[in-house]
């Protein structure tokens, strides 16, 4: 019996381990950790290879919602701008995607001012072997299923340029180089 209670143990316990692992894997640590990522975002090249080039995604944290993920594949010291854009398409080399998620029609500025687009999002710049990742809480969008703040069914898009954060209306980051659509994961 106690040789049964033992081996019992030790699966429930592989078993949570495993679970554990899989549900952390990747996942960077800021504000409610409890939870699974809501959202989540393949994102490919806009060409005609659509290769997959990095993976976003989005919970709600205290404070906002959290977005968090990597691009691959970049050039070393490659400084690219990501967006969360108003349409969720990726069409037309990312054109169908539309402009920058702006449900209150402001202007375009940095991140983190409270007046600026809700889609806008930091600036991301590839480390040495050609990755750049993000993990930033944006306080002016949702993870909601519906809503004027939600970003599900919407798409994140790569500029090919460092947004300035001043031109307007987009930061004057370039071409759309990749893209993804934002889906329940």
């Amino acid at each position: 019996m106690k040789k049964l209670m033992l081996v019992s143990a030790l699966l429930c316990g592989s078993a949570l381990a495993i679970t554990g692992c899989q549900s952390t894997e990747g996942q960077l640590k800021t504000g409610n950790t409890s939870g699974q990522p809501t959202l989540k975002s393949t994102i490919k090249t806009t060409d005609a290879n659509q290769t997959e080039v990095g993976q976003m995604f989005l919970r709600p944290v205290d404070g906002g919602v959290q977005v968090y993920g990597k691009l691959i594949n970049l050039t070393p010291g490659q400084t690219v701008a990501l967006h969360i854009h108003e349409t969720g398409s990726c069409a037309n080399m990312g054109k169908a995607a539309g402009g920058h998620f702006n449900p209150d029609n402001k202007m375009h500025s940095h991140p983190d001012n409270m007046n600026g687009h809700a889609g806008d999002l930091p600036n991301l710049t590839a480390n040495a072997d050609g990755v750049a990742t993000i993990n930033y809480v944006n306080k002016k969008i949702s993870a909601a299923e519906a809503g004027k703040y939600s970003v599900n069914r919407l798409a994140f898009i790569v500029h090919g340029g460092a947004d300035d954060y001043v031109s307007q209306p987009a930061g004057a980051s370039g071409d759309r180089i990749a893209c993804g659509i934002i889906e329940k994961n």
